[in-house]
């Protein structure tokens, strides 16, 4: 199933998940990240605030997450988007079909609100540990490839 969240529990579970996504990813600051839940929480509220949250879950425990932000465009103010902030499934549930169902809930919405006039378009991240999935052949094309010193 996968559920919009609205409630402060259901937060909480977006919280847990964001705190696992941290220990699992690229990025050198994350592990250090993961430990300050005080301000992991005020994040997931102010994406719930300004975009959404989206869980998967199986046998009714949270194993995805995927968040979005409905932000202005940095190059046009005016024009506004959605970009996918974090998209994740715990290892045990990636053999299934949950994190497809959450991404495809944030194309439905993404498609919808370019229907709509709300945004101009969406976007998505790939990091170095995703799994290769064909964006292209969901109608995304690719502007630009992101690389990290630290």
């Amino acid at each position: 199933m996968i559920k919009s969240i609205s409630t402060f529990p259901e937060l909480e579970q977006a919280l847990d998940l964001v705190q696992r996504f941290l220990t699992e990813t690229s990025y050198g600051q994350a592990l250090e990240a993961a430990q300050d839940r005080e301000y992991l929480g005020r994040f997931c509220f102010n994406i719930l605030k300004s975009g959404y949250i989206w869980l998967a879950y199986r046998d009714g425990l949270p194993v995805g997450i995927l968040m979005a932000l409905i932000q202005p465009n940095m190059w046009s103010p005016k024009h506004r988007e959605m970009r996918e902030l974090l998209w994740y499934v715990t290892p045990e549930a990636r053999k299934s079909s949950l994190g497809g169902r959450l991404f495809l809930k944030y194309q439905e919405t993404g498609d919808q609100m370019i229907k709509q006039g709300l945004i101009e378009g969406y976007f998505t991240t790939r990091m170095s540990t995703t799994s290769r999935i064909d964006l292209e052949g969901r109608g995304f094309r690719l502007t630009e490839q992101t690389y990290i010193k630290e």
